[in-house]
């Protein structure tokens, strides 16, 4: 290489360590239908794993370490949440999702997913859900929306699932894995594996599939499912769409719908991680085929449909995060099925969540280190 070729490179190496973590995140991204750039909009974070807008604009970020951030809409600062409820951070727990309530302006709620754990047995937990009052960046009046019975806390320190979401009716929903115990996912009276619904103060809606079956938990709407970390609403037909980890191969993304069987662990895609079989089916009656499955694995996180007005071109297309390669992945979706997938980031960095801004910006979660980058077309 030239002399002088190289001291260019590395003189702009120096500007670049010397300005810091913006410039590394700087850069252009041309796909298929969009040229955007990716800059950081807030860092600082240990592993930011939720995240949700207020209605006056500011992100509201979890970090699995336990803390709650509120991110001024501008990203110039960052302000840290106080009263959050003591969480268990080991392995893949801590607190985990976080939403707002669709009447946030008029309630002030918001609702927390995370690792419980037993006062007299740390290493023993659970997910469990609770809703608080935000008031002055302390949350107040906290009461708890879902917690397991004690005898289910366990010591596995994975598959807490978490995700939560509200649908247009105003229902709540939230996941929890299997929490490495895959037979209970097949099993109605154990809360592992299901997707359940609530009315937003904790009480079970008599219309849930199940409400009046004794073997079966009131509040479940959906299971057989492993480890779910992504769910949201189509904009478009209100489904619910979720999308799943499964084991070494079959990560799964399902439309959820109630009382349904998705088989996890009778039928799967996957294989255990050390190669054995966990399965030799891949179909079976009575239960749910993905609409799509992902083997091998990409490690699926977090999800959501773009609706806003800045990338048009991507109305209603579905977003979905990958851990593993550490990308960002665009789907089109037409009459429930995936007709087309994009790469449209690699993120050099384990990518846990994704949310559209309320002025339609894209904004991603990524852990390594954790920051939150954010998509702004370029002309």
């Amino acid at each position: 290489m030239p002399y002088n070729i190289a001291a260019i490179i590395f003189f702009n190496s120096l500007i670049l360590f010397a300005n810091g973590m913006d410039d590394w995140d700087y850069s252009i991204q041309k796909t298929k239908k969009v040229t955007f750039k990716v800059e950081t909009f807030a860092d600082g974070f240990d592993v930011p794993w939720g995240m949700t807008f207020l209605p006056d604009g500011n992100l509201l970020v979890s970090d699995r370490n336990g803390d709650l951030w509120k991110v001024k809409k501008d990203g110039n600062s960052k302000i840290q949440i106080g009263g959050i409820p003591k969480v268990r951070s080991k392995g893949q727990g801590g607190l985990l999702d976080v939403e707002i309530h669709p009447e946030f302006k008029e309630n002030s709620f918001i609702y927390l997913g995370f690792s419980d754990f037993l006062p007299d047995q740390k290493n023993k937990t659970y997910t469990s859900i609770i809703r608080a009052v935000l008031k002055k960046n302390n949350l107040t009046e906290q009461k708890i929306i879902y917690k397991a019975p004690d005898s289910l806390f366990a010591s596995e320190k994975h598959h807490y699932g978490t995700r939560i979401i509200f649908d247009n009716d105003g229902y709540l929903y939230f996941a929890i894995g299997d929490r490495g115990q895959r037979e209970k996912a097949q099993i109605l009276n154990y809360p592992n594996g299901k997707i359940h619904r609530l009315h937003d103060d904790g009480t079970v809606p008599r219309d849930n599939p199940f409400f009046d079956n004794e073997r079966a938990l009131s509040s479940i709407w959906s299971y057989g499912h492993r480890n779910p970390q992504g769910l949201v609403i189509h904009p478009r037909t209100g489904e619910i769409w979720e999308s799943e980890h499964g084991p070494r191969g079959g990560d799964e993304l399902n439309i959820i719908y109630p009382g349904k069987n998705f088989g996890w662990p009778v039928i799967t895609y996957g294989k255990n991680y050390n190669g054995t079989i966990i399965s030799h089916l891949t179909h079976n009656d009575g239960m749910e085929q993905p609409v799509l499955h992902w083997t091998p694995s990409i490690a699926v996180c977090g999800i959501t449909f773009y609706k806003g007005k800045v990338f048009t071109e991507w109305g209603n297309n579905l977003f979905a995060t990958s851990l593993k390669y550490e990308r960002l992945h665009r789907l089109e979706i037409l009459d429930g099925k995936v007709v087309e997938q994009e790469i449209i980031y690699d993120a050099g960095s384990r990518v846990r969540d994704v949310e559209i801004g309320p002025l339609g910006f894209i904004y991603v979660a990524l852990e390594d280190p954790g920051r939150i980058v954010r998509f702004v077309p370029v002309d």
